[in-house]
């Protein structure tokens, strides 16, 4: 298998620019935020260790302002119909950021599912990490971890 690049900041920078004005997270340029790439670009982020690198206070605001005050849900974007789809990824965004309350449970970045059922089934991973300073998130600690 071949390494990945030593330098991920190019990648992570990318990622970064994709926070919009609104706080939201987009998959690529000129498009709008949407609640999905809460998930889509956090869980890699995290993976790298880089979500220092977004406003993770505009990216909740943003989730929080897609939630349906009257029926329950999160959407896409405010005021649209929520879904099953964004309510879960901005539940996990959320988590990724570590403000879902304590009752809920941690979602794992790599399997977009929670930390105790990837424990109990015993879900594998092998992460490269490379040995540039950034902060692995401990979420990965049950991951054989390979230095780079």
């Amino acid at each position: 298998a071949e390494a990945l690049p030593e330098d991920n900041d190019t990648l992570c920078w990318w990622l970064a620019e994709r926070q919009c004005d609104s706080g939201g997270l987009n998959g690529r340029s000129e498009k709008q935020a949407d609640v999905c790439y809460s998930w889509w670009i956090l869980s890699v982020l995290a993976i790298l260790g880089r979500v220092d690198w977004i406003s993770e206070r505009k990216l909740a605001s943003f989730i929080l302002k897609c939630q349906d005050p009257d029926d329950g849900g999160v959407a896409d974007r405010p005021d649209d119909m929520p879904d099953i789809y964004h309510t879960f990824f901005g539940l996990s965004g959320l988590s990724l950021l570590g403000l879902m309350p304590n009752e809920f449970r941690q979602i794992d970045p790599v399997y977009a599912l929670p930390v105790d059922v990837v424990e109990r089934l015993g879900l594998r991973g092998q992460m490269i990490h490379n040995n540039d300073g950034a902060e692995l998130d401990e979420r990965l600690a049950r991951y054989s971890v390979l230095e780079h």
